[in-house]
């Protein structure tokens, strides 16, 4: 068996065999709702940049820098972007701004974007497949098939993820599994959630798989040893590979690579070596 031909194999001796447990990262590797929320802090930052003279290189330039930057902290609650944001402004002698304020402006922007989005799909004017990575329902019935217990996690507010698990029709497949942070809290842990997997349930870190398009949840399965697919997402409807996703992805010791679940019953017998 081989893998998809859109996968790219980092990990040559990467275990293969049964899994027990499958971790899934929310926006950006299951759910497409929020799409667009790392180019949305990029813009933000530019401004913030722009409005105390402190661009020192052409503007694109700069949004690239940025959206690479926040998308190295996806996973932890949305604050410690802000913060990033304020000190980016601070070391290059600005005045920071609040990153409480920055994140009350983020939301509303963010919801602005994708608040339509949820409309649709409340309605049925958009289909759950619309809105999810592509392959997702199906990958999920797979590893489901297969005995796999599934766990979501997520650095935006709990509320918000339950809400748009439910508009996609991901809730049956992860609940009562579903970890993000409360309200107004900041101190929610991905890691927490690996551990808990291999204290409580006595699953060794070698039979969980780790699906995610971001920093957190890749660094904390390679460091319970679990197997991390990468998932290098792009906008929706567009194919192919994020290449800023995929650098990160890689440099974080991703041992696979997909764009999206397209060819999942490929990579699922791969993975179980059927």
């Amino acid at each position: 068996m081989t893998l998809p031909a859109d996968a790219e194999l980092l990990n040559p001796s990467v275990r293969r065999g049964l899994f027990a447990a499958a971790v899934f990262n929310f926006d950006g590797t299951v759910s497409l709702i929020r799409e667009g929320w790392a180019a949305i802090m990029a813009r933000m930052g530019v401004e913030l940049f722009r409005a105390q003279n402190l661009l020192t290189v052409p503007e694109a330039d700069a949004l690239h820098e940025l959206e690479d930057a926040v998308l190295r902290l996806s996973g932890k609650p949305t604050i410690f972007q802000m913060r990033r944001l304020a000190e980016d402004v601070a070391a290059r002698g600005g005045v920071p701004p609040d990153p409480d304020e920055l994140l009350a402006d983020f939301q509303a922007r963010l919801l602005g974007e994708c608040g339509q989005r949820c409309d649709e799909l409340a309605a049925g004017t958009a289909a759950p497949e619309d809105w999810a990575v592509a392959g997702t329902h199906a990958l999920l019935r797979n590893l489901r098939g297969r005995g796999v217990k599934l766990f979501l996690v997520s650095g935006t507010d709990l509320v918000f993820v339950r809400a748009e698990a439910d508009l996609l029709k991901l809730t049956e497949f992860f609940a009562p599994h579903v970890y993000a942070p409360a309200a107004d809290t900041h101190t929610f842990a991905k890691g927490a959630v690996f551990d808990r997997i291999v204290r409580d349930l006595g699953i060794p870190g070698s039979h969980i798989l780790s699906f995610g398009d971001g920093y957190a949840e890749t660094v904390e399965a390679k460091r319970v040893g679990a197997v991390a697919v990468g998932v290098a997402s792009r906008e929706r409807g567009e194919p192919g590979v994020n290449p800023l996703k995929r650098t990160m992805l890689a440099e974080l010791g991703a041992d696979v690579i997909v764009p999206d679940y397209r060819g999942q019953a490929e990579l699922v017998r791969w993975l179980f070596a059927d």
